[in-house]
């Protein structure tokens, strides 16, 4: 009963809208269909009173929750003139007057009794409330706008990381697949090419001391010893059979002669300071093709001045 009671000052309304809906979809439509196909001209009327209708409905929706409804009340309003005029001029057409007037005063009819039945039950609150329910609303429209915002950051971050892990993982596979085709082609060249069996020792290689020999200049020829009348070191037994001299001959060469040139340089009156010595030496050594580095040179250097201070003391 309660419900019956509630609803029965919008029966009124709603059956005067739903008239004046059919009345304007009819008017419109059959004015239109003299100037487009009756398809196209009732559906322009079917979409000029849905929108009236939704201009309704909003403007119902916004008084009876106690806040602003400017903007369907001006299109209801807009509308409403419009609906007055075209059913008005419809039943001229049709020559028939009463037609005309009773077809132009449904609309206005459903527009007041929705109006009044929409002030009987809208909320009636103080503009001070009015502006608190506002800011509420405010707040809440803004906490839901950054829950949304941190949701999409999320998802974003979350596919953005599963995207770098796909990439990780693609480029794992890749790097095995290379591998192991890599490891297929040696192997398939192995088969293809196989070493030979070794028939006895393979030939010696090249060893750092002979390259280093090599490189810096240094004679492989025989070096006699000094003062050894040609004969090879007392410690060297690295020679062989057919007189081509060992290696190491050649860096025991090599460092003689740079020793012999540290105490031709450093033999002078007054004797050279460690730059000039050092000057001295590089040049000397460029030119004879001798090798030896700047540690050596100083150590020389060093050597030759303690020896000469050593003699000067005992004298």
């Amino acid at each position: 009963m309660s419900k019956l009671k509630k609803a029965a000052p919008w029966m009124l309304p709603a059956a005067l809208v739903s008239v004046a809906v059919v009345w304007a979809v009819a008017a419109i439509g059959g004015t239109l269909t003299a100037q487009a196909h009756p398809v196209f001209a009732y559906s322009v009327a079917v979409l000029y009173d849905a929108v009236w209708l939704y201009a309704l409905a909003q403007e119902t929706a916004h008084r009876r929750q106690g806040s602003s409804a400017r903007l369907p009340k001006a299109i209801g309003w807009v509308f409403l003139p419009l609906t007055v005029a075209v059913l008005a001029a419809h039943g001229l057409l049709a020559g028939d007057v009463l037609a005309a007037v009773v077809g132009a005063l449904v609309p206005v009819l459903a527009k007041v009794t929705l109006v009044m039945a929409i002030d009987r039950e809208r909320t009636r609150i103080s503009p001070r409330a009015q502006a608190a329910i506002d800011r509420t609303r405010a707040a809440t429209r803004d906490r839901i706008a950054v829950s949304r915002a941190v949701a999409a950051a999320r998802a974003a971050e979350t596919l953005a990381a599963a995207e770098i892990a796909k990439a990780a993982r693609q480029a794992e596979a890749k790097a095995v697949t290379v591998t192991h085709d890599a490891f297929e082609k040696y192997a398939e060249v192995i088969d293809q090419h196989p070493l030979p069996e070794p028939a006895g020792e393979l030939p010696g290689l090249v060893s750092d001391s002979a390259l280093e020999a090599l490189l810096s200049g240094g004679v492989l020829e025989p070096v006699p010893a000094l003062g050894t009348g040609g004969e090879a070191p007392a410690g060297d037994r690295s020679g062989t059979d057919d007189g081509t001299p060992p290696l190491e001959s050649a860096r025991e060469a090599n460092n003689r002669a740079v020793a012999l040139l540290a105490v031709e340089l450093y033999a002078t009156s007054p004797p050279p300071s460690k730059r000039k010595f050092r000057e001295a030496m590089r040049a000397e050594m460029n030119a004879r093709g001798l090798t030896g580095s700047w540690e050596t040179i100083d150590a020389l250097y060093d050597r030759e001045k303690a020896l000469a201070e050593s003699d000067g003391g005992g004298k």
